[in-house]
């Protein structure tokens, strides 16, 4: 074999020797290429090289998302498990509701998913139901529409009561993820002060619903009193004057109530805008921005607010504001609305009036413009519920949980949700739109309501539904076609900036809560005195150094702290 291992050397020794003769011509022999070619070619092969590697990253990453997909479940598409689950859920049951098993969305949402809802309905005391059910540890697998606070979701997420959802949304509700990404307000809001998401908001799209209330002015008696529809708060207080002393239902008693709601608060809240007040929308009912300094400011304390409140009580020292607004209720609205007794009344939409509302009441035209030349109309933001809907430590399946909710924020789910089954409870009109069957709103037994009628397929009625809310597909009073054109009509007046909810830390919380149960709590006990003169206007600076005493410097520096966090 000697004569073998000789040829082999020789063999060995030649490939090398040609492979240094090549690499020479490659660095000297060769003639130069064109250093562009050189760079085009280079950066060709390097974005080739790139995009093999991003594709190889992706598919990485989908093969260990889909390696993580428990063996119970689709990852997507119905029905979301393989075979029946079941999940227990706390909710708040509507009045006009009946059994949320009962429901027509429920029933076909369980054969499309395999996944039943056991729902522990709540009609009365909800706050206290659920707190006691968390400190028990008696609590449910969900909280759905179960008036979940705003601090809620921090507090009991720090306690890993509720689950932590950032990694769950990002591989199971694509529809949810879209949602936070193409709208910030919804991101801001759905995310806590320690980065964390531990629920699903309500988001709403939707101006006949944001905008809330909404003034309806009887349009039948502005013609009997000769008068226009208002455009500024001293034009109202005439249209109220005329109402009151010119008969216009036409009885010969002097019976007319000019303006009613059932709240007073539902009255000022036609008014802050004409007073330049919560120019930041309806979130934070107390707090909004100072324009001429740019900081935070204590609406109840400043001088405009004063303002408003005066202009109040002279309204109801004259009579031109319901006598009764301070223990109104929505029975006593209807019947003095079947009483032919009310000029213009205040809430999101014309049924609450009675059957006649839509009939005899417009909205404003425009909004109200004040003193000052102020003509605002606020506006709720997006973001209702911010713990509309979380997952407990309870649940066995919160990825199947998460897909089950994450079907409503997209515009199919959302249809559902809020209209049901199309041809069983819902059809599509010849110009797109979408309507509950004529057999359904048409047929309406005597005694009974519109949200009764259409709670048998659906389950909006009391609001607070986690869940994409458009006005295409959301068929409430609000966006019956007086309410729908009264909320049109504001929306050029509403704020170009509305802060939707601020985040706060657990620390921060508890001082805020501290702070606001004093000064809010006295705020509250004095607008009612000074609106109906119980308490003179002398008394105001008096009323306003009470409120500083109360630790208002320090409540201003921790909503501060919210919206520096709020704004990062």
């Amino acid at each position: 074999m000697k004569w073998f291992k000789q040829i082999l050397s020789m063999v060995i020794a030649l490939v090398m020797t040609v492979g240094m003769l090549s690499g020479c011509a490659g660095q000297q022999g060769e003639p130069k290429t064109d250093d562009t070619d050189q760079q085009v070619s280079s950066g060709g092969e390097t974005a080739e090289n790139d995009k093999q590697k991003d594709n190889k990253d992706k598919e990485d990453s989908t093969d260990k998302q889909e390696s993580n997909v428990p063996d119970y479940l689709n990852a997507e598409g119905f029905p979301i498990v393989k075979e029946p689950i079941t999940m227990t859920a706390m909710v708040s049951k509507h009045v006009s509701q009946p059994s949320w098993s009962e429901m027509l969305v429920w029933q076909e949402y369980e054969k499309k998913t395999g996944i039943k809802i056991q729902w522990q309905e709540v009609t009365s005391e909800l706050t206290e139901k659920r707190n006691l059910a968390l400190a028990s540890g008696e609590y449910p697998d969900l909280f759905y529409r179960a008036g979940v606070g705003d601090a809620d979701p921090l507090k009991y997420g720090s306690q890993g009561i509720f689950i932590a959802l950032n990694d769950l949304i990002d591989q199971y509700a694509p529809n949810f993820k879209r949602v936070l990404e193409e709208n910030p307000s919804a991101a801001k809001a759905a995310h806590t002060a320690d980065g964390n998401i531990y629920s699903f908001v309500q988001y709403t799209d939707s101006d006949p619903v944001q905008i809330n209330p909404k003034l309806y002015i009887n349009k039948s008696w502005l013609q009997k009193v000769g008068k226009e529809m208002p455009k500024t708060t001293d034009e109202l207080y005439e249209v109220f004057k005329a109402f009151k002393e010119g008969d216009p239902n036409g009885n010969g008693k002097n019976d007319e109530i000019p303006w009613t709601a059932q709240s007073l608060g539902l009255v000022m809240n036609c008014l802050y805008g004409a007073w330049g007040l919560r120019n930041r929308g309806n979130d934070h009912g107390s707090v909004d921005m100072d324009e001429e300094t740019g900081k935070l400011r204590f609406i109840p304390v400043q001088p405009e607010y004063k303002e408003m409140l005066e202009y109040i009580n002279k309204l109801y020292k004259e009579g031109l504001l319901d006598q009764e607004i301070f223990t109104m209720n929505v029975p006593q609205l209807v019947a003095k609305g079947d009483q032919k007794i009310v000029g213009a009344f205040s809430h999101t939409n014309t049924q609450q009036i009675g059957k006649t509302g839509e009939e005899y009441f417009e909205g404003l035209h425009e909004a109200l413009e004040g003193p000052h030349g102020d003509k605002l109309w606020a506006k709720r933001g997006n973001v209702g519920a911010r713990g509309a809907f979380v997952i407990t430590d309870k649940c066995k399946y919160p990825e199947a949980a998460v897909r089950w909710i994450d079907y409503f924020y997209s515009e199919e789910g959302g249809r559902f949700v809020f209209l049901g089954v199309e041809g069983k409870s819902y059809e599509q009109k010849s110009d797109g739109s979408y309507e509950f069957l004529d057999e359904i709103v048409n047929n309406i037994p005597e005694g009974s309501t519109f949200d009764q009628a259409i709670s048998k397929y659906v389950p909006y009625a009391g609001g607070g539904i986690p869940a994409l809310q458009k006005t295409e597909y959301f068929k409430g009073g609000e966006t019956h076609p007086g309410s729908l054109k009264a909320a049109q009509n504001m929306v050029p007046y509403t704020p170009k900036e509305i802060w939707s909810k601020f985040n706060f830390t657990l620390d921060e919380v508890d001082q805020k809560a501290a702070l606001e149960s004093d000064i809010n709590g006295y705020v509250n006990q004095m607008y009612p005195q000074f609106i109906q003169g119980k308490v003179p206007f002398t008394e105001w600076d008096n009323y306003v150094a009470e409120i500083e005493k109360m630790g208002l410097k320090d409540y201003l520096e921790l909503y501060a702290k919210g919206y520096e966090r709020y704004n990062q």
